[in-house]
């Protein structure tokens, strides 16, 4: 705050980039903060130090004071939002989405209550149909991405006859979630993809290994695994526990049935790895607003799949789907590394033309006099292309190489061959949406969302849809 009460423009734009529950504890906190002398600090609000007795005291205070593992949690919650919040919000995601279409009506947000792993599409044949199984109301390959995290193994029980999570075998609760995944791939598009959180557990003091069992299982019924994502978070579930470490990462398995799936790794590079390929390790928390959760996942992990997996518009009459058209440039470079940025402003204080750096691509790292290898029609250039490069290289020496594969650059998205196409956003699934994460995060960067759950109580589609409308 400045010295006349009001915050800053800077402490305004942090304060934006938080979660809206992390903004009001910390308001509350530092209201508290500002009118108590003798506390100096959020580690002496949190270790329940009692202020003076004639201060004001919030009703947080009070709460937090008589459940001090509340406070010590909110307090190492906080620090870990404040650590890794604020990186990459909702704008920045969006700025890379791609050409998102109005709804041809209202943005769909809903949670139908059915069991998981007896759902079946809406327009799906008769013989589809089983004593067990639920129409819900999407039709056959019209989901672009599912993002799930099913029950984990005997944890939570909803007192539902051959529920998922609390068969009494790992080993049958993997063939029954592999069994789950056929009974969603009727829903899914072609290009489609599946973002599945898988957590493990203990039993009879071992590690089960469930991730690792799911992998081949899934692979043995016919679906190719892309990636195995390790999600390390820093605000697990606490534990008592004092002759093991306690579990601070969960898998995060992308599944493909066809190889012709739709990814944006140009757009997610963008948002979460500076221009290259971030790697698959996820560091992301537990949503803190758990909603009785065991283990919810956050917002960010929705955000991510969505950036990868999901299409921004799909067209309603052939289901093809909008992808980003990439060309290299001739200047992006990535000026976070000190040679390339060199090599710029060298470009940029000499005579060269666009014609020397459109050269230099053509002859290739061959001629840099680092390497062997050639590109395409590298040693059968013309004469002139051969000259442009030899004036380049004499002007930009050594860094000669660093216009030689520039970063690739957004030029369009495509168009599907429809007359008149007619496009939709992406459709974002979730057949174990409890809360409905997947539901609001969907919503909020202006996607379709639907989800399924035995419980559909704890979802307010209202609230998503005010996410999406802000």
């Amino acid at each position: 705050m400045s010295k006349d009460g009001s915050e800053s423009p800077e402490a305004q734009l942090t304060m934006d980039r938080l979660d809206p529950g992390v903004r009001e504890v910390i308001s509350i906190i530092s209201e508290y903060l500002d009118d108590t002398n003798n506390l100096s600090s959020l580690e002496d609000f949190t270790d329940g130090d009692s202020p003076s007795a004639n201060t004001p005291t919030p009703s947080v205070y009070n709460h937090l004071s008589a459940n001090p593992e509340l406070a010590k949690k909110l307090h190492g919650g906080l620090k870990d939002q404040l650590k890794h919040h604020g990186e990459v919000n909702v704008e920045d995601v969006q700025e890379q989405q791609g050409p998102i279409p109005e709804p041809n009506g209202e943005l769909r947000a809903d949670i139908e209550e059915a069991n998981a792993t007896q759902i079946i599409p809406k327009d799906a044949d008769e013989n589809a149909k089983t004593e067990d199984s639920t129409r819900i109301d999407l039709p056959e390959n019209s989901v672009d991405l599912i993002v799930t995290s099913p029950p984990y193994w005997k944890k939570r029980d909803y007192g539902i006859d051959d529920q998922l999570g609390q068969e009494s075998e790992p080993d049958e609760y993997i063939d029954n979630l592999v069994a789950a995944l056929e009974q969603w791939r009727p829903f899914l598009r072609p290009t489609g993809s599946i973002f599945l959180n898988i957590g493990d557990t203990y039993h009879n003091k071992s590690r089960v290994g469930l991730p690792g069992r799911f992998v081949p299982a899934a692979q043995e019924a016919g679906w190719t695994i892309r990636n195995d994502i390790i999600w390390a978070k820093d605000n697990g579930m606490p534990s008592s526990v004092k002759d093991r470490l306690v579990p601070r990462h969960e898998h995060i398995i992308h599944l493909v049935w066809n190889d012709d799936y739709y990814y944006d790794l140009h757009g997610y590079a963008d948002v979460y790895g500076n221009g290259s390929n971030p790697g698959d390790v996820w560091r992301m928390n537990h949503d803190l607003n758990s909603g009785g959760h065991l283990a919810p996942f956050s917002d960010e992990l929705v955000q991510r799949a969505i950036t990868l997996a999901c299409p921004p518009a799909v067209c309603t009459k052939c289901g093809e789907p909008r992808t980003r058209d990439r060309k290299r440039g001739l200047t992006n470079l990535d000026t976070s590394r000190s040679q390339a940025k060199r090599a710029l402003e060298i470009y940029e204080e000499s005579d060269l033309t666009e014609d020397h750096l459109r050269a230099i691509q053509a002859v290739g790292i061959s001629d840099a006099g680092k390497a062997k290898q050639f590109q395409e029609g590298a040693g059968e250039n013309s004469k002139e292309v051969q000259k442009l490069a030899d004036e380049a290289k004499e002007v930009l020496g050594g860094y000669f190489r660093e216009f030689t594969f520039p970063q690739w650059t957004t030029a369009g998205w495509t168009h599907c061959e429809c007359e008149e196409p007619d496009y939709e956003p992406g459709v974002v699934f979730d057949p174990f949406a409890g809360s409905g994460t997947t539901i609001r995060a969907a919503n909020e960067l202006r996607y379709h969302a639907w989800g399924t759950d035995l419980d559909t109580s704890n979802f307010e589609k209202n609230q998503s849809l005010a996410r999406y409308s802000e």
